[in-house]
C-alpha cells in the first residue's frame, strides 16, 4: 500500500522549487568583471544610456549621460545590413580621455549585431556634453538578417530594443589625478527604427 503525502507537503514543494531557481539566476543577472581588463583597473559607475526622445531622466548620482542618435542606414546588400548611431556624452564627475570603446552582447530586438571597435580617441570635460568624433558602426550579418527581417515583416515596430555592454577604455582625472581605467555601461534602450519608413 502506497502512503500519500500529507497535503501542506503538496504547497511547499513549488515553493521550495522557486527558491531553487531564484538562488540559480540571480548570481547570472549580476555580471562580474576581472579586476584588470587589457591593463586598464575595472571601474563600475551609474552611466545612463538614453535616446532623445526618452522618458529615463538624469539622476543625481549618475557619472556619465549617453544619448544615442538617430540610428542612419549604412548599407543594405547581401551580406547583410549595417547603420551607424551618433551619440553625445556629458561626464558629470569626471574629466579625462576615452582611448577606445569595445561591444559585447550587442542585441537589437533580441538579434546578435556586431559592432566595430571604436578607436577614435576623444577627450572629454566634466558637465560639458561631447559628440563622438565618429559614428559608431553596427552590423547585422546574413544568417541573423533572415531572422531580423522575418520579424520585422509580421511586426513592424517603431522602435528597436538595444541591448548589450560597451567597455570604456580611457584616462579620468579626479582632484588632479589622471587614473587609467575600464568602465563597463549596461545598455538596455529603445533606439528608431532606422529602416522604417
Amino acid at each position: 500500500m502506497v502512503r500519500s503525502r500529507p497535503r501542506h507537503l503538496h504547497r511547499v514543494r513549488p515553493l521550495v522549487v522557486c527558491m531553487v531557481a531564484l538562488t540559480v539566476c540571480v548570481p547570472a543577472l549580476s555580471q562580474s568583471y576581472p579586476d584588470k581588463i587589457r591593463g586598464y583597473k575595472v571601474y563600475k559607475t551609474k552611466v545612463t544610456v538614453r535616446t532623445p526622445g526618452s522618458s529615463n531622466s538624469r539622476s543625481d548620482d549618475e557619472s556619465a549621460e549617453i544619448i544615442l542618435g538617430k540610428p542612419k542606414l549604412a548599407d543594405l546588400g547581401l551580406t547583410g545590413i549595417s547603420f551607424d548611431v551618433d551619440a553625445q556624452v556629458t561626464s558629470s564627475k569626471h574629466s579625462g580621455r576615452v582611448d577606445f570603446l569595445t561591444f559585447s552582447d550587442l542585441k537589437v530586438n533580441g538579434v546578435t549585431v556586431e559592432v566595430e571597435e571604436f578607436s577614435s580617441k576623444f577627450e572629454f570635460r566634466k558637465g560639458e556634453p561631447i559628440v563622438l568624433p565618429k559614428s559608431a558602426r553596427v552590423n547585422i550579418a546574413t544568417l541573423n538578417l533572415a531572422r531580423a527581417a522575418r520579424s520585422e515583416l509580421l511586426d513592424p515596430k517603431k522602435e528597436w530594443r538595444l541591448t548589450g555592454t560597451v567597455l570604456v577604455f580611457g584616462k579620468f582625472k579626479k582632484f588632479g589625478f589622471s587614473f587609467k581605467r575600464v568602465v563597463p555601461i549596461v545598455i538596455d534602450t529603445m533606439i528608431e527604427n532606422p529602416i522604417r519608413k
